[in-house]
């Protein structure tokens, strides 16, 4: 992406120096303001917005905003550094970075401020939407609408979630850990393991997942769930259910965007639901 004359020159105002293209980010760029490492994206309007008013709303779980230019779909956050994601202590223990993890989405929705103009969880729904398509089961995504019909129905606290809390988002500050690229939703705190339940990067990193059998990632997704539930105190049945509506919303949005079906999130769902979830 190459950024227009409006936004470079708002980057100018705002005193950000040294732009480089981040390797596999096309809408972002590492920089500097005053000697500070940051980062720039751009891209969509609304995307920006609900992660800058995400990221403000988490306070010190999350990075910072520096600035932020809704018109231009401009945000500014203080880079996480030394900025190691989660996945190599996942792959050394799974466990402790499923603890890390849910510590800091309890810490995130323990201390938060105003998310009142995030969109409402139920919004993701929409999702089922999609035309049908052969590639993906069409009893696997009836039954997750099932379950997120029932999820939706139920009473529950609403809390400003992040919605991608999976490995690549949890960075190491050198101290603890931190969360960077929310999607911003309000709703349901036990929706916020979807993303470490389905996260099919972290649950198998190489190869061509499709076809692939399920049943050890569904394994791993379950202790997961049972860790999360533990330092979170939500609800265990329910944390698995958003899970399985995770790996189904996945898939969706694989579709919608690349056309195509990733595999390890079907696999998975395909197994929670053989298994009762």
């Amino acid at each position: 992406m190459t950024l227009t004359p409006d936004q470079r020159a708002r980057l100018d105002e705002w005193g950000v120096q040294s732009l480089s293209q981040v390797d596999d980010h096309p809408f972002a760029w590492w920089a500097f303001i005053d000697g500070q490492h940051v980062v720039v994206k751009a891209g969509l309007a609304d995307e920006r917005d609900r992660e800058a008013r995400a990221l403000r709303a988490f306070g010190s779980g999350a990075t910072d905003v520096i600035a932020h230019d809704r018109d231009l779909a401009l945000l500014v956050t203080r880079r996480v550094l030394p900025g190691d994601d989660i996945r190599p202590l996942a792959r050394r223990d799974d466990d402790a970075a499923t603890l890390e993890i849910a510590l800091l989405a309890a810490a995130l929705h323990r201390q938060q401020g105003s998310g009142e103009d995030l969109p409402p969880l139920r919004d993701i729904s929409a999702a089922f939407d999609a035309p049908s398509d052969d590639r993906l089961p069409r009893h696997l995504v009836d039954s997750a609408r099932r379950v997120v019909e029932e999820l939706l129905a139920g009473q529950t606290p609403s809390v400003v979630l992040h919605g991608d809390l999976q490995h690549f988002n949890v960075l190491n500050t050198g101290e603890g850990w931190c969360a960077i690229d929310p999607h911003g939703w309000l709703g349901d705190p036990a929706f916020e393991v979807a993303a470490l339940l389905a996260n099919p990067r972290a649950l198998v990193e190489a190869g061509d997942a499709r076809g692939m059998d399920g049943r050890d990632l569904a394994t791993r997704s379950r202790r997961r769930a049972e860790i999360y539930a533990d330092i979170t105190g939500y609800e265990l049945a329910r944390l698995r259910a958003w899970g399985f509506v995770g790996c189904v919303i996945a898939e969706l949005w694989m579709l919608e965007s690349h056309d195509l079906v990733h595999g390890a999130p079907l696999a998975v769902a395909e197994a929670l639901l053989d298994q009762g979830l």
